[in-house]
């Protein structure tokens, strides 16, 4: 299995073009009607239909195997089936993250998963927080990685809605970056100037006082307490947090790791972070090192496909013991 190489980096370069890219046409129109669609009732229906996880019991490798028929139109950079990049995230994160199949490197320098400009409009006691640490070193708690590199591979697993057995859902109820509804726009989504928010039907409610600044929501109460955007993430989070032993940071990994306005924004600008708790601003690093392998960072020739299988078997067995869990 063999992709075009795209090296680790801490700026888009290339990626995530959302102006001229070869997709362009698709992607602007899976952007367009989910920033109309994604409204507080459609979020709060779907939280409650798949929480209920009533689609049977699968093995998640069943399931993964489902992901050679999914193609996500939000991508501006390729349009490859997403078990290819499933493999290819997780690999990442071995490559450029990991000791061995269980430790972190003591090296990965916080401060240099941010663009200068962006860490230096940080707060500036996590940004002082950040600067005294490696990854390894904040989060000195966590004495077994391996769960990381899982989540690389498992982390898009929620776009089977897309698919008859989970759902048939639209593309923009699936994919893409997400962000919190119930809440002033922020400049820092894609295609914000395009303005396809303004016909959203909640707009009104919460973008056109001088009341809402927060939305619904209190000052850092925090992403959990929030209601994002629906769609892959947040099913998947679910899935995993009912049938899996993932930890709780690699549960977040799951639940957030598509809010790009919030860790790598478009504009260089983070938004939301009036909504952010301190664990989201301590998640903040792990977010941006799960960010490098999420975006393409790929290792263009992978091993072969049974050593793979047999690789990501092993990880699955360790943090989800019962091969059949609820989808």
């Amino acid at each position: 299995m063999q992709t075009t190489s795209t090296e680790c980096r801490d700026d888009f370069g290339e990626l995530r073009n959302y102006t001229d890219s070869k997709f362009q046409d698709r992607v602007e129109r899976t952007y367009r009607e989910m920033h109309t669609n994604q409204t507080v009732d459609f979020v709060t229906q779907n939280k409650r239909k798949y929480s209920q996880l009533a689609h049977g019991k699968m093995d998640v490798y069943q399931v993964f195997k489902l992901l050679e028929q999914v193609h996500d139109e939000s991508d501006p950079d390729n349009d490859l089936p997403q078990v290819v990049h499933a493999y290819q995230s997780a690999e990442s994160i071995f490559e450029f993250a990991m000791l061995n199949n269980t430790e972190l490197r003591d090296d990965l320098e916080i401060k240099v998963l941010f663009k200068p400009t962006v860490w230096e409009a940080l707060p500036k006691e996590w940004r002082d927080l950040y600067a005294k640490h490696t990854l390894k070193s904040l989060y000195s708690h966590i004495t077994n990685w391996s769960w990381f590199p899982l989540v690389g591979f498992i982390h898009d697993l929620g776009k089977v809605m897309l698919l008859p057995k989970f759902g048939s859902l639209k593309q923009w109820a699936v994919v893409g970056d997400t962000y919190p509804v119930a809440a002033p726009f922020a400049s820092s989504n894609v295609f914000y100037t395009n303005g396809y928010y303004t016909n959203c039907p909640d707009y009104k409610t919460y973008n056109t006082s001088s009341e809402t600044r927060f939305g619904k929501y209190q000052s850092n109460c925090g992403f959990d307490n929030v209601d994002m955007t629906w769609g892959h993430d947040e099913y998947i989070y679910e899935v995993m947090q009912q049938g899996s032993i993932i930890c709780p940071e690699g549960l977040y990994l799951l639940r957030y790791h598509s809010f790009y306005p919030w860790h790598t924004p478009q504009n260089g600008v983070m938004a939301y972070t009036e909504l952010a708790s301190d664990f989201d601003w301590l998640m903040l690093p792990l977010l941006k090192a799960f960010q490098k392998a999420d975006l393409y960072s790929k290792t263009p020739n992978l091993p072969a496909q049974d050593v793979l299988e047999a690789k990501y078997h092993k990880l699955l067995d360790l943090c989800i013991p019962n091969k059949q869990i609820n989808w």
